[in-house]
């Protein structure tokens, strides 16, 4: 018969590993998928003609590539912003327009799992750029304006507009708070 001190000393051993085997595993994951859309996003530039590389093919869909350098900043963007479509990267809001379209652009991230891309929102400035492109496309927004919100206030990225924004949405920290970070730019 194992004495109970030896259980529980195993047992907080592999909650242990757990603990730390959790997080390693959500960025694997999302490095995984990251990498695969990539490969997607190229292949799907290579069967083009070159005689069409100045015609945009505006608006651009996803997955499409998210650039801030200020933040550093350098991801494929999926469509969706369920918790399925989050552990795969940056996702796209489908209650604002694509890119290129007159309207917001709305872009969800986590800030602490599954590849943490928007944990340095809140340190965006005014005038920083963030680039969306896809194969030869590339729109470039600068940033207007940061926020924090709580999750229940009423807010206007929503609404309808003629002017063409981006929007940049992640959890404020500590995580839980119910807390907002909110950033917009102006496409330029």
């Amino acid at each position: 018969m194992k004495r109970p001190g030896k259980i529980i000393g195993i047992l907080l051993i592999i909650c242990g590993l757990i603990l730390i085997l959790k997080p390693l595993a959500e960025h694997g994951y999302n490095y995984f998928c990251q990498q695969q859309l990539r490969s997607e996003i190229d292949q799907s530039d290579t069967g083009k003609d070159d005689r069409d590389s100045w015609n945009y093919k505006l608006p651009i869909e996803p997955p499409f590539l998210l650039q801030i350098p200020a933040i550093s900043v350098d991801a494929v963007v999926v469509e969706g912003v369920e918790d399925d479509d989050l552990k795969k990267g940056p996702g796209w809001d489908p209650r604002g327009v694509l890119p290129g379209m007159e309207g917001n652009v709305i872009i969800a991230a986590h800030n602490n799992i599954y590849g943490s891309y928007f944990r340095d929102l809140h340190k965006l400035k005014e005038g920083d750029l963030v680039y969306i492109s896809k194969n030869d496309q590339k729109l470039t927004y600068r940033v207007e304006s940061l926020y924090t919100i709580h999750e229940s206030d009423p807010t206007s990225i929503f609404d309808k507009t003629e002017e063409r924004l981006l929007t940049l949405i992640t959890c404020a920290a500590p995580s839980g708070s119910g807390r907002r970070v909110i950033v917009t730019a102006r496409q330029l």
